[in-house]
């Protein structure tokens, strides 16, 4: 009887390190002190989560794992297979965005395969232009995330230019650790170029436009009105890119926790925030920046930020610490939209991702009917160019 009772044991072990494949798996009860906040303990029908309490570390009540799923490709190009070396195999397929997959707190070292909506059944930019092609694949440290940056509504021009997909790959950290010190973006020559993106696929720029005009350099393109209904425009190259999230169906982000990830590897979430782990207390977050300039030229000049006690009122990164112990922004309507500085270390980035964004052409492979749509309100807000060269993050 016992060594039944053993191969019993072993089973379930299994079963169980197949669920939570990067989480300790304990005999762990609520209330009882554990190792390391975000850590798994319990069971898969009773999962336990490690959560500071005050100055120490408890379990408590996680969320029950999701039913699995059957799993529905992203897009409709295969994912390449990985190297030998991998310690985990690419994802070529991902479930459909579902109720557990898309809310709450993400998991501390996810594959987060599930955070990436189906756009399969998207209207895309339009009649004549690519649909958004997305593949996702994780190692152990590493997720690696590819797109052609392309929108999955209908294309609006903002700007001069043109939409046209491109080749990004981003790779960010899986576990992503708070920096000794966090990284400007601003200042008097904020940083241009791809901070992040987005879980549609779409890159994602700092809340400044370039040095032009001289009048007004380094603006701020909401608010001076460059952006879609969805934040974002088309910029040199025909690339596009976000400077502001908005939670809407639209957009297809209206049923996503995670909108987005910055490069230093850490989420993006809605301005909707968890007030506890298991995410059945909630709040709505807002910046802690105060308009005190015009945001129209040198936006961060235009704005102050102070500290608040308020469990609410977002950091200077426009982040705060989620109640599992992990870190996370926050997309809100006000300045800085997404991020306001990083907290942790940015993954250095190759390839087209990580080109800076090249200077403004003279639009000759752009119909005429786009160029005189932007024309006044671009020559009123940005002057004879809009964009710059730019030097891409270090």
């Amino acid at each position: 009887m016992f060594k039944s009772f053993k191969i019993i044991a072993v089973i379930v072990a299994s079963v169980l390190a197949i669920i939570v494949p990067t989480q300790q798996v304990s005999a762990a009860s609520v209330g009882g002190k554990c190792a390391r906040a975000g850590i798994m303990g319990g069971s898969a029908t009773k999962p336990l989560i490690c959560t500071k309490v005050g100055k120490k570390l408890k379990w408590r009540k996680a969320p029950a794992l999701p039913a699995p799923t059957s799993p529905v490709s992203i897009t409709a190009t295969t994912v390449a297979a990985v190297a030998p070396t991998t310690t985990v195999a690419t994802v070529a397929t991902v479930p459909a965005a579902t109720t557990s997959g898309a809310s709450g707190l993400r998991t501390i070292g996810e594959c987060p395969t599930a955070r990436f909506p189906n756009l399969s059944g998207s209207v895309g930019a339009g009649s004549g232009y690519a649909k958004p092609s997305i593949s996702v694949s994780c190692t152990d440290s590493v997720v690696t995330v590819s797109s052609n940056n392309m929108i999955s509504y209908t294309f609006v021009a903002k700007t001069p230019h043109a939409l046209a997909a491109q080749s990004y790959t981003w790779k960010i950290a899986r576990n992503p650790a708070v920096a000794a010190s966090p990284t400007s973006i601003g200042g008097t020559t904020p940083t241009m170029g791809t901070l992040g993106f987005t879980t549609t696929g779409l890159a994602i720029f700092g809340p400044t436009e370039g040095p032009y005009p001289a009048a007004a350099p380094y603006g701020d393109p909401n608010y001076n009105g460059l952006l879609d209904t969805c934040g974002g425009h088309a910029g040199p190259g025909d690339a596009f890119h976000n400077h502001v999230l908005y939670q809407i169906a639209a957009c297809n982000l209206s049923s996503l926790a995670v909108l987005g990830y910055a490069i230093d590897g850490f989420p993006i979430y809605g301005p909707t925030a968890c007030l506890n782990v298991a995410c059945t207390s909630t709040g709505t977050v807002r910046s802690g920046y105060t308009k005190i300039g015009n945001p129209a030229s040198n936006v961060w000049s235009a704005y102050s930020y102070t500290a608040s006690s308020d469990a609410l009122v977002l950091d200077a990164c426009n982040g705060r610490n989620q109640p599992d112990g992990s870190y996370g922004y926050h997309a809100v309507t006000s300045f800085p939209y997404i991020l306001g500085c990083l907290k942790g270390t940015a993954t250095v980035q190759s390839g087209a991702a990580a080109a800076p964004m090249p200077a403004m052409t003279n639009n000759a492979g752009q119909s005429s009917d786009v160029r005189a749509s932007s024309a006044s309100t671009l020559l009123s807000n940005e002057g004879l160019s809009v964009y710059c060269v730019v030097n891409s993050l270090n």
